[in-house]
């Protein structure tokens, strides 16, 4: 790159691609250029608030020579195609998750930015919290020994506010709950536990009758190490929730509160606690985006490749199928 910054368009501007474009500004390596909407009124919005040029136009765009790289944030069922034109379009790509929403789609962006030589970084960002990331680093360094079991659970309420939008509701557009949300749990697991050889899990609809997919879930899954993992996903908890822990053979690693609060390591002989705030105060959206930027300076791959968020991917759909099926289903590399 002959420019001393990353310049970048912005594909969706809505409540994510702001988030996006909020952390994106306080990186020194980049710059944001331009941003693209379907909708007008949120093109022109965007435009007020961030003092860049925006279009409707995603052909327009990605025809700009000021664009290095682009961040898409749009819904699930747009990042295939949009990935694969800016691909084509000689652009570096930042994918929010779901990556896409089927294996097929998964492999055709990554042939994409591979054959077009540019970077594909998907937005799993889960893996950039403090706590989430430490419980990673402890398991991984093998102190307390093998990982033996690996439990998250995520409970909420269901679609909301900001996040109450009619595509959500529908399963071939966001892939439902498992996509949409538990993608970040998904790939967590996958992250710390390695690869899944099965999983079983059952699901229904309670409370949503407008969206056509389970709103709470329980997954069990077989790491191929021997670990074992469970999910407990859920959009019908009047009480919120969001924790889990890390049984290894030496060691209990506890994180009642992900998103903040402590991490626990107890073993037979010790109890010591890692505050959230003491880990990281960097920023996890920021995180992510400055590891995007620094690749493409550093002409290297990206922490979170597009084999990552494929891998997510054919895990939720092997859970819908076994939701589905009400039978066990095993993974392999041409899970779809």
């Amino acid at each position: 790159m002959q420019s001393e910054k990353v310049r970048i368009g912005l594909i969706g501007c809505g409540v994510m691609g702001k988030s996006l474009a909020d952390q994106l500004r306080t990186i020194e390596q980049a710059e944001l250029v331009a941003a693209c909407d379907a909708d007008e009124t949120a093109a022109e919005a965007f435009a007020s608030e961030f003092g860049v040029w925006t279009t409707t136009n995603l052909d327009e765009l990605l025809g700009r020579d000021d664009i290095d790289a682009v961040l898409i944030a749009t819904p699930a069922y747009l990042h295939a195609e949009q990935t694969i034109a800016a691909a084509k379009a000689g652009k570096h790509v930042f994918c929010e998750k779901p990556m896409a929403l089927t294996v097929e789609d998964c492999d055709r962006m990554i042939e994409a930015c591979r054959s077009n030589n540019v970077h594909l970084m998907i937005g799993q960002v889960l893996r950039y919290f403090p706590i989430h990331a430490k419980v990673k680093e402890l398991v991984e360094s093998g102190e307390f020994g093998k990982l033996l079991c690996l439990t998250i659970h995520r409970l909420g309420g269901g679609f909301a506010g900001v996040w109450a939008k009619g595509w959500r509701k529908s399963k071939a557009l966001s892939g439902g709950m498992l996509m949409e949300v538990n993608i970040h749990e998904l790939d967590y697991m996958l992250w710390v536990g390695g690869e899944v050889e099965s999983v079983f899990a059952v699901g229904d609809n309670f409370l949503h009758p407008d969206c056509d997919y389970p709103d709470c879930v329980l997954v069990t899954l077989r790491f191929q190490n021997g670990a074992l993992g469970m999910l407990h996903a859920s959009q019908v908890s009047v009480a919120g929730d969001y924790g889990g822990r890390a049984d290894c053979e030496r060691a209990s690693l506890l994180f009642p509160q992900l998103w903040r609060g402590e991490l626990v390591v107890q073993t037979p002989n010790e109890r010591k606690v890692f505050k959230a705030e003491e880990l990281s105060s960097e920023n996890p959206v920021r995180r992510e985006l400055r590891e995007f930027v620094e690749s493409i300076l550093e002409q290297r791959r990206p922490a979170i490749t597009g084999e990552d968020g494929r891998a997510a991917v054919a895990l939720a759909l092997a859970v819908s199928r076994a939701i589905e099926t009400q039978e066990p289903v095993k993974l392999g590399l041409g899970a779809s």
